[in-house]
């Protein structure tokens, strides 16, 4: 999978998972693309500090990645942004693979569904410092052999 699927990939979960009426806000998600089939797992309960979200996903990372060696994946939730005094609903998709570092891109969740996606662009680290286990995993992964 290049980056170009990946982010499709995601930007097309996120589209199925804002759409639900029924989910929202739209759940703390990862996307696992590997090769037999591609993983979502909505992870339940998701923290509000990022202490806490840092220490899921670590766990989410060593149980989840690691042992499949995952290269790359995929995460979405639900934001509120403001747009000039106004608060607007965005779902947020970032993915990230091996030695790419993250991007991320939002679109507007509205009452037709969600809108069109930003340009992506680089994920500053510190703006969710929490997804670096799901980055470092994706790096440490091993180059599939021949």
């Amino acid at each position: 999978m290049n980056l170009e699927q990946l982010a499709a990939l995601c930007r097309q979960a996120a589209t199925d998972l804002a759409g639900r009426t029924a989910q929202r806000p739209v759940p703390a998600t990862v996307v696992l693309p590997l090769p037999e089939a591609t993983a979502v797992t909505t992870l339940e309960d998701f923290p509000d500090d990022d202490e806490g979200r840092f220490e899921l996903l670590a766990r989410f990372a060593a149980d989840r990645m690691v042992p499949v060696n995952a290269p790359c994946f995929g995460f979405i939730a639900e934001a509120t942004l403001d747009d000039d005094g106004i608060p607007v609903d965005v779902v947020v998709c970032v993915w990230g693979a091996r030695r790419r570092g993250a991007q991320l891109t939002a679109a507007p969740i509205t009452a037709e569904g969600v809108g069109e996606f930003v340009p992506p662009e680089p994920l500053d680290p510190t703006a969710m410092p929490f997804l670096a286990p799901l980055q470092h995993a994706a790096d440490t992964a091993r180059e599939a052999g021949p």
